[in-house]
């Protein structure tokens, strides 16, 4: 046999044992989990005329899920869900060098969300293709059950870094809606023990829920709280917003996680 032909000859036993070897048994193909546990970081900012000169920040996330298993019928199409715990949120290139720990300008929002994803899978593998690779796509709940905002080059809590008699307990929670919708856009690669998911976020609804700190600070120095002022800034002037159409205060993201 020429050389050529023992070539050709490997190729094709090496494609023949890697399809083998792709296939799940029949054992294994009744037996696969259909839920698990995720846990990742994200790329995250916020978007909007509200909030100036927003910055991306990295955020954490943890869930579990829980998935049809369309590899185990003809059809591609199945569906996904479960339960995250995630924070988001934004930096924002508000500082300056000359910047105290007093300074108003916020420089960075923390959002702590739980989120219900609902997902329509898309498998790209074949039916019993031990590593199964699908699109995703759909919409995310999420409900934002604390955020804080940080002021300064330092990045200290609101209600701590001015001379404030607001207690800190009344900026544990900014004025943001506490529900959001997110488009999303993904890819999930799962192995046998192993996988991941890239996804990409789109906020839908307006989180601007007046968005407005005010505060009573002590203007002359006296001890007494005297003057009642907006606690940050640079944010839109109220005023120039149109009457119930507060200006937008939106979050994206780009994520990646890894699936067990």
């Amino acid at each position: 046999m020429q050389p050529k032909h023992l070539f050709y000859t490997a190729i094709v036993l090496l494609s023949a044992n890697r399809s083998a070897a792709q296939a799940v048994s029949e054992l294994d193909y009744e037996g696969r989990q259909n839920y698990g546990l995720k846990m990742g970081l994200g790329i995250n900012s916020m978007y909007g005329g509200k909030l100036q000169n927003p910055r991306p920040t990295i955020g954490f996330m943890a869930g579990l899920y829980i998935h049809s298993n369309p590899e185990k019928k003809r059809s591609p199409w199945g569906y996904q869900s479960g339960i995250d715990l995630r924070m988001r949120g934004s930096n924002f290139a508000n500082a300056r060098s000359t910047d105290t720990a007093v300074n108003r300008a916020y420089t960075k929002i923390s959002i702590m969300s739980l989120d219900v994803p609902l997902l329509v899978n898309y498998r790209l593998s074949k039916q019993r293709d031990k590593e199964i690779k699908q699109l995703q796509g759909g919409l995310q709940l999420a409900y934002n059950f604390n955020s804080v905002l940080y002021v300064g080059p330092e990045k200290r809590p609101l209600a701590t870094a001015l001379n404030t008699y607001n207690s800190i307990k009344e900026w544990d929670r900014l004025p943001i809606k506490l529900y959001d919708l997110q488009a999303v856009l993904g890819y999930q690669y799962r192995g046998e023990t192993l996988g991941y998911s890239v996804s990409m976020k789109m906020g839908l609804l307006n989180l601007n829920d007046n968005f407005v700190l005010n505060g009573l600070v002590d203007a002359d120095g006296d001890g007494q709280e005297d003057d009642l002022v907006e606690l940050i800034s640079p944010t839109t002037d109220p005023l120039k917003e149109k009457p119930g159409t507060p200006q937008m205060i939106g979050t994206w993201s780009i994520e990646f996680a890894l699936v067990f």
